[in-house]
């Protein structure tokens, strides 16, 4: 098959773009996250430190908790009662709303919560880009358009560190920067949740490329 049928069809894009994005938010956390909490909200470093690595666990919980329930899913064979790639959309809007909160709220009781899972709601598009990709693949090409999806979701972690700090030396103040760079990667998340609820079909790409379901993907893919 044309590689390109597979890299225009409206999966490999939004899973692409899906990706992406929650890439650029956990790469903006560990760039970012201690320097913000210490230089606007005046933690000392060995809080900023702790709160970071804290951040990190809750990013693993959030997968695991994603990949138990999606194998639950799996094992029922039932279908879910939305269409795939709603549910990795609206984990992407989700986050998008925590991290708005995350830049807004003036109180620490307020913004705090949001590192300990909401903002990482984000993470599990990185795995389901995965599959839903490899399900719209013939297995001969599968190799190549998931490194094509790799490459341009890391592309956000080289991005990501570079974009934030330019927008937090634009802003009039560190605060304000910071703010303007949160709401930005908000922005982005957002955008990347619509058209991945709206685009993210493997099953319908599958059947219009021609690729047959194989048993080792039967997994569903955004649920």
């Amino acid at each position: 098959m044309p590689l390109c049928r597979i890299l225009l069809s409206g999966t490999f894009l939004t899973a692409s773009v899906g990706s992406f994005a929650a890439y650029w938010l956990m790469s903006s956390k560990l760039t970012w996250l201690p320097d913000y909490l210490e230089t606007v909200l005046g933690w000392d470093a060995y809080r900023a430190g702790l709160m970071v690595g804290a951040g990190a666990v809750a990013n693993g919980v959030v997968l695991l908790v994603h990949g138990v329930v999606a194998q639950r899913a799996a094992r029922r064979g039932r279908p879910g009662s939305l269409p795939a790639g709603a549910g990795a959309g609206v984990l992407l809007l989700l986050s998008a709303a925590a991290v708005t909160v995350f830049a807004t709220a003036g109180a620490d009781w307020l913004r705090v919560p949001m590192m300990f899972g909401p903002m990482a709601l984000a993470l599990p598009m990185m795995t389901v880009s995965q599959t839903a990709v490899a399900r719209i693949t013939p297995p001969a090409q599968r190799g190549v358009v998931l490194g094509a999806v790799v490459c341009v979701f890391a592309l956000g972690g080289v991005l990501a560190p570079l974009v934030l700090g330019g927008i937090v030396d634009a802003g009039a103040t560190t605060a304000q920067g910071y703010e303007n760079g949160w709401l930005f990667t908000a922005g982005l998340l957002a955008v990347a949740g619509v058209l991945t609820a709206l685009f993210l079909r493997p099953e319908r790409d599958a059947d219009r490329l021609g690729v047959p379901e194989t048993p080792s993907l039967g997994v569903p893919v955004a649920h």
